[in-house]
């Protein structure tokens, strides 16, 4: 996951908000600012999905090269068994590998634009959530300062 973290961020000229609805209540902005993290976890599960997927080519290819290109190997394709040799499904499995790298880079760039546009909205709109109200408390009474009132705290 730590991957994740280091997909490239959109470019800092543009305005990551631009073309999000502007919020009539206090509700609607919390209601975004949760479907910004929910898109995100959406991304991160299909992440996680298909970065197994590859783990389980990658067990594929390394068994197959060891095999005689003419031996009979069976591939699942749409649901159904097909019977081919491992001179013709080897390289299917590793074309099916890049086009799943692919889309993972892709995904990892929708995530940074999504955690952008999520980082954006907190900021505009002040929003903190329960583990930073907790932080923000703990702090001030390990300084001895006297702690603000909660607004606009998420769970």
């Amino acid at each position: 996951m730590s991957e994740l973290a280091a997909a490239p961020a959109p470019a800092a000229d543009d305005d990551p908000l631009k073309g999000e609805p502007t919020p009539e209540s206090q509700q609607d902005v919390i209601r975004i600012f949760n479907g910004f993290k929910r898109d995100a976890q959406m991304i991160i599960s299909k992440v996680s999905e298909l970065e197994y997927e590859i783990g389980e080519h990658e067990l594929v290819v390394a068994n197959a090269r060891e095999l005689p290109d003419d031996r009979n190997a069976y591939r699942l394709v749409g649901g159904v068994l097909v019977k081919t040799t491992v001179g013709d499904a080897l390289p299917k499995v590793q074309q099916n590998m890049a086009n799943i790298r692919a889309t993972i880079d892709k995904l990892k760039v929708a995530l940074a634009s999504v955690n952008a546009k999520s980082a954006a909205w907190k900021e505009k709109y002040g929003i903190k959530t329960q583990q930073e109200m907790e932080l923000e408390k703990r702090n001030a009474q390990a300084s001895g300062g006297a702690v603000k009132a909660a607004t606009g705290v998420l769970a």
